[in-house]
C-alpha cells in the first residue's frame, strides 16, 4: 500500500522535543507496546510517533497512564532502525519487511533498558534488560483502514530481583501477540490503537497462564509513509 509522505515531517525536532518533554513530566511504568507496523520507513526519511497507554494483569507494577516518544528512520528499502523513549527507560531496535502490498510482513529486533517501580511512592525495584522478536502483519482493507496483528516473544533479565512474582520481578522468557488497527487520517498522519498480552509458560499447579500482563495503548504518527 503506497502513500505519499509529507515533506514538513522529514524534520521534525521540535516534535519530538515536545514529546519526550510530555514523557519526562509523566508518572511512566514498564512497557511492552509494540508502537509500529510492517511497513518500513521510506529509505532516508523519518516518522515521529508519541504513544499514550495503560497496562494491567499479574503485575504490580501497573500504572497510569504510561507516554512513550519514538523515532523511526529508513536505512535501506526495506530496513529501517529506531529509537523509543519513556520515563523509566530507553529502546532500540530494527525492522525488515518481507512483503508489502494489500499484505504486509516483517519481522524486528528490539532491546531496551527500564526501571521499573511498584507505585510513584517507592523507589526503584528492578533494573530490567527487555529483549523482544515481533512477527509484524498487516492486511489493508483500503488506503486508510488496516489490521495490524502478529506473535511476539519477550526476553527479561532482571539484575536484582525484587520479592514479587510478576513479569517484571523475575528474568525468563515470554510469549505474547498484539493488535492494532491503523486508521490513516492524512497523508502524513495517522494513528493506531493497540494492545499487547503476554504470558509466561503454562503453570500445571495453577492450571494456567501465570503472569499475565497487557497493555493497552493508542500511537499518533507522522511522516514516513510511501
Amino acid at each position: 500500500m503506497k502513500f505519499k509522505s509529507v515533506n514538513a515531517m522529514r524534520s521534525c525536532p521540535v516534535f519530538l522535543l515536545l514529546s519526550l518533554m510530555v514523557a519526562l513530566m509523566s508518572m511512566s511504568c514498564a512497557s511492552v507496546s509494540t508502537m509500529q507496523t510492517p511497513g518500513v520507513v521510506p529509505q532516508g526519511e523519518v516518522r515521529w510517533a508519541m504513544s499514550v497507554s495503560g497496562a494491567g494483569g499479574d503485575v504490580a507494577s501497573s500504572a497510569a497512564p504510561n507516554f512513550e516518544a519514538s523515532v523511526r528512520y529508513g536505512l535501506a528499502d526495506s530496513v529501517d532502525v529506531g529509537l523509543k523513549l519513556s520515563l523509566l527507560g530507553a529502546q532500540v531496535g530494527a525492522k525488515y519487511q518481507f512483503l508489502q502490498g494489500d499484505f504486509d510482513l516483517a519481522i524486528g529486533l528490539e532491546a531496551g533498558y527500564q526501571w521499573v517501580r511498584t507505585s510513584s511512592d517507592e523507589p526503584i525495584n528492578s533494573h530490567v534488560l527487555a529483549f523482544q522478536l515481533p512477527i509484524m502483519m498487516e492486511y489493508h482493507f483500503n488506503p486508510y483502514v488496516g489490521l495490524a496483528f502478529g506473535p511476539k516473544l519477550l526476553g527479561v533479565y532482571v539484575a536484582k530481583t525484587d520479592e514479587r512474582a510478576d513479569i517484571w520481578g523475575r528474568s525468563g522468557f515470554y510469549a505474547g501477540l498484539f493488535v492494532g488497527l491503523p486508521l490513516r487520517l492524512t497523508e502524513g498522519i495517522w494513528f493506531m490503537p493497540e494492545i499487547n498480552i503476554y504470558s509466561n509458560v503454562y503453570d500445571e499447579a495453577k492450571k494456567s497462564f501465570s503472569n499475565v500482563l497487557w497493555q493497552a495503548s493508542v500511537s499518533v504518527f507522522f511522516g514516513g509513509l510511501d
